[in-house]
Parts: C-alpha cells; structure tokens; sequence
C-alpha cells in the first residue's frame, strides 16, 4: 500500500466513526462523499485532492474489504437500487 493510502486505511481504522462510515460504503468515492457531510477533507494529514491514482485504487480495495461492493451494495450505498424507481 502506498504511505497515503496506508496512513488513511490506519486512521479509519482508529476511529469508530470512520469505521462506521466504512461498513456503509462500497469504495473511496462515497466515503469520502460521506466523511464530507463532517467537513472532512483530510485524514491523517493526507489531503484527500494529493492522493494518486494508485492509492485511490488501494484505498477503493481496502473500503471494500468491509463486506460492500458496486456489485454487492449495502442499501445504502449509491449502488444500491432505488425501492421507488
């Protein structure tokens, strides 16, 4: 894992909230979509407009190992289908 990505993955780990919001979240795109209702920008020191495309991609994997996916949504999530459509 990139230094950024790594430092990040740490951080929402020791913080409840960021791990909440992890379990709720299929990639980095909509946590930091969700952590940005909180006026979150940054983790760690680690502005989240710095990271590289590498990291963005590790970081999309490690969200994604809390059990959510585009392809297997919590109901929540962006990706989920709409009830009401």
């Amino acid at each position: 894992m990139t230094p950024f990505a790594e430092r990040i993955a740490r951080r929402i780990l020791d913080v409840d909230n960021f791990e909440n919001v992890a379990h709720v979240c299929c990639d980095w795109e909509e946590f930091v979509f969700e952590v940005a209702e909180w006026g979150v920008d940054h983790i760690c020191g680690v502005d989240f407009d710095d990271l590289s495309d590498e990291a963005i991609k590790e970081l999309d994997q490690f969200i994604g190992s809390f059990g959510n996916s585009p392809e297997n949504p919590h109901p929540c999530s962006k990706y989920a289908d709409p009830i009401f459509a």
